[in-house]
């Protein structure tokens, strides 16, 4: 395998010398304006929560939050963290709250997004670069330029692309090759597309290939190691997990970009391999911070949650295949949603499939052992993930309705409205993934209009229905598809899908098994108290909300049993569309203690024996807990 993946690699430097060529046999899938894009039911809740919670409060996430942002300067606290930190940080912030902005119609939140970007577009370097002189490094602004497409894709400027261009220019090629600088390749990608200039693509392409080459005589840190060489090699990916996450989208956009086949190869063999060695049941991979392998007791950080579903999308609209949809529905309905509570006031640094109590000290991972990384908070000790939770829902809803070639693409399943063009506008009406229907209404205005409507079969569906106007489609629905609808639309037309869910046992890597029905994993909601922590603790660096009274720091410990285990046959019964009931048995099985006997949640024991009668419990959606059980032990007698 290995010997081919080596071939491939030099069979794709051969190909790409005639690239120029070469087109991909569709174009790529296109993201919409956001203006475009209205949320109802669930997904408007959502969005109304995240407002109300921390991203309508930065004072709530204290510094660098509660800053100018990207509208100036932001000044240094303290001692703790790199320059580099806080415009990263409040880069994933203001990326979150311009597109939640955009989604509420709220102009209050857009027009603090905009001015971080007029600022910054209007106080470029002498060299055309872009971002704060305090720093060299561009992994910022890459995280930036996020933003910045989605102005752009609202309203888009010939002098806004222009400024990018002279920003990509300005970084020198030994620079772009290092750390997280090559993640501008993103940027530069769009931007070459926006201004047609042609040899941005080239210099993407040189920097990525002949990344470790440039590298020669660099004392290569962990962010550097990622480069076609290390994807293909044989030693498992031992990387740190954010960077990975970023790191991927680059061979699939440059796929888009040159049409060499070799970046497909690269992008989809990595990413399955990626999964196939740290994959969790929630979705998402282990990632604290490195990749940690397959092990449930393990957690993730919560910006690969945002970072990965990200990534999934370059994925989606590139390849058009419905698993990349499905993966970014289980990343954001569990292991993104169960990393921040319901009314969006507290979030945790890592999170796991199972986590017995969520407090000050209950980190049980071996970064930051025993201290505050695990706890539902509004600020954390390192800044990143209550920056980047802001995109989770925002970018959800961005994806959910793209854009063909007279052609619109429902990929992600939620109530919203999409208008398509200025005569037509498809109603999606549906509590999915609570509920398996979705009904697709038009409303337009006189008269019949083409258009495409592509509709997402997803891979865990069997037997999915379709109806249009009430009669059945004649086509085939195969799972793991998308199919399309080509006609003539009338005003009042309506389309019914039909998505089966059938509730799954799993076996999870180790042993233990777990649950899940369509997109949703389903887990055991551990009765629990939720009490103020206001513990000063050490690490945190002076960072607390304004008002904890508003926005507390939280210390989650387990009020009722949480030690269960099922029967080698038990399968789950189905309540409703958020919940599943299962037989359970006590077992013995304790907490793990830190060095100073601090509670951490255990690993599933070795021997799962009976300690009491069985009892019959409800599941619910992962994303709706805190405390939770997920992967339950088996009984061995």
């Amino acid at each position: 395998m290995n010997t081919l993946f080596r071939l491939s690699a030099l069979t794709g430097m051969l190909v790409f010398a005639v690239y120029g060529s070469i087109r991909l046999n569709a174009q790529p899938w296109q993201e919409t304006s956001l203006r475009d894009i209205k949320a109802e039911g669930w997904l408007e809740e959502k969005l109304i929560s995240q407002k109300n919670g921390l991203t309508g409060h930065p004072e709530a996430l204290s510094y660098p939050y509660n800053t100018c942002l990207w509208n100036g300067e932001i000044p240094r606290m303290g001692t703790h963290g790199q320059d580099w930190w806080r415009y990263e940080q409040t880069a994933y912030y203001t990326d979150g709250l311009l597109r939640l902005g955009y989604l509420l119609g709220d102009k209050e939140l857009i027009d603090k997004g905009e001015a971080g970007i007029s600022y910054t577009l209007a106080h470029p370097w002498e060299n055309g670069r872009l971002g704060s002189r305090v720093i060299s490094n561009t992994w910022p602004f890459a995280v930036f330029f996020r933003a910045v497409k989605a102005a752009d894709d609202v309203s888009p400027d010939a002098l806004r692309a222009e400024a990018l261009r002279k920003h990509y220019y300005s970084i020198p090629l030994k620079q772009l090759v290092r750390k997280r600088d090559i993640i501008s390749i993103e940027g530069m990608l769009w931007t070459a597309s926006k201004t047609g200039d042609k040899a941005l693509v080239d210099r993407a392409d040189s920097a990525f290939r002949f990344r470790q080459e440039l590298l020669e005589g660099v004392d290569v840190k962990r962010d550097d190691r990622v480069t076609p060489q290390f994807l293909l090699g044989e030693k498992p990916y031992n990387m740190h997990g954010v960077t990975m996450s970023e790191f991927l989208k680059l061979p699939i956009l440059l796929y888009a970009a040159t049409g060499n086949p070799w970046y497909r190869h690269l992008a989809v063999s990595s990413l399955e391999r990626l999964y196939a060695e740290n994959g969790l049941p929630d979705g998402l991979f282990t990632s604290a911070e490195w990749l940690q392998g397959r092990g449930i007791w393990h957690s993730h950080e919560t910006c690969n949650a945002i970072d990965m579903s990200w990534t999934l999308g370059c994925f989606l609209e590139i390849l058009k295949e419905a698993r990349y949809a499905d993966m970014i529905e289980k990343i954001v309905f569990n292991a993104g949603e169960g990393s921040v509570t319901d009314d969006f006031k507290a979030l945790q640094y890592y999170s796991s499939v199972n986590q017995f109590l969520a407090t000050g000290t209950s980190n049980h991972n071996k970064d930051n052992y025993c201290s505050t990384w695990m706890a539902y908070r509004p600020t954390h000790q390192t800044e990143c993930c209550a920056g980047n939770i802001h995109r989770l829902f925002p970018n959800y809803a961005a994806r959910m309705w793209l854009r063909g070639e007279d052609e619109a693409v429902a990929a992600l399943y939620g109530p919203s409205e999409f208008r398509f063009s200025e005569q037509m506008t498809f109603i999606e009406e549906t509590a999915y993934p609570y509920d398996e229907s979705v009904n697709i209404k038009v409303r337009a205005g006189k008269g019949a209009h083409s258009a495409k409507l592509t509709l997402r079969i997803p891979g865990w569906c069997a037997g999915a229905g379709l109806k249009v106007n009430g009669k059945a489609w004649k086509g085939a629905l195969p799972c793991g598809s998308f199919i399309t609808i080509d006609r003539k639309w009338k005003d009042g037309d309506r389309v019914e899908l039909n998505l089966p869910m059938k509730a799954e046992r799993r076996t999870a890597f180790g042993g233990g098994v777990y649950f899940e029905r369509g997109p949703l994993v389903y887990s055991y909601a551990i009765p629990a108290t939720f009490t103020k922590d206001t513990v000063r603790y050490g690490n945190m660096n002076g960072k607390y909300p304004a008002d904890d009274d508003a926005f507390p720091c939280w210390d989650i410990q387990p009020s009722g049993a949480w030690n269960y285990a099922v029967k080698a046959d038990a399968e789950p019964a189905v309540i409703s569309g958020k919940a599943l009931r299962i037989t359970v048995c006590p077992i013995k099985w304790d907490f793990d203690k830190g060095p100073s006997g601090e509670l951490l949640t255990p690993e599933l024991p070795a021997l799962a024996e009976s300690a009491g009668p069985t009892r019959e419990i409800d599941l619910v959606p992962y994303g709706s807990t805190t405390l939770r059980l997920t992967v339950f032990p088996v009984l061995c007698n």
